[in-house]
């Protein structure tokens, strides 16, 4: 095993060694998310747990993870819920969950690119119209409720010339989830009794 020099806490030889095995032989991720309804409308509480690292089943009590969503209290107040509370809605846990997966795009490949990053931060914004989720608008309007998305990178290093700040934002769109948000994807939705 090679060993490479320690940037931002990776051991680069390591990331090389991973990276060339990939393109022969790619590491596949089973990943899974389980929402359970509360029995009152927009809450659910969601669970994530055991993955998979190719076909093996990675499953631990430090990998369970409990997520309460809903919306803000002034909204459940909005569409009439009784008892509003405040919970982390989906969307702003989606932007967030872009936001960490641009930071670590960044950060796994700068390094090649001879960038040396001192301090990133990325913050991910969009404002939404809900008229698809309350069937105001078809399924094939998502994209209008959704205007003004946008991820801004915010680096610190030395010598960021603008073809480097170039590179940091190709780096950007090779995240999984910006892509799973910025392109045409298609869901395969079943319904099951």
């Amino acid at each position: 095993m090679a060993e490479g020099k320690i940037v931002a806490g990776v051991d680069t030889g390591k990331l090389e060694e991973f990276r060339s095995a990939q393109q022969k032989d790619p590491v596949i991720l089973g990943l899974k998310a389980k929402a359970l309804w509360e029995g009152e409308m927009g809450r659910a509480t969601v669970h994530i747990g055991p993955y998979k690292l190719n076909r093996e089943n990675i499953d631990r009590p430090t990998r369970q993870y409990t997520t309460a969503y809903g919306a803000w209290k002034e909204v459940e107040e909005a569409v009439g819920m009784v008892g509003p509370t405040d919970r982390q809605e989906p969307v702003e846990m989606a932007l967030g969950a872009m936001a960490a997966c641009v930071v670590n795009s960044i950060t796994f490949n700068a390094y090649r690119h001879g960038i040396k990053l001192d301090d990133l931060e990325v913050t991910v914004s969009t404002d939404v119209n809900p008229d698809v989720l309350f069937e105001l608008r078809g399924p094939e309007e998502h994209t209008a409720c959704m205007q003004n998305l946008r991820a801004e990178i915010k680096v610190k290093g030395e010598g960021l010339t603008p073809e480097k700040l170039e590179i940091i934002k190709k780096l950007a769109e090779h995240s999984p989830v910006d892509g799973l948000v910025a392109q045409a994807n298609r869901i395969t939705h079943i319904v099951t009794t």
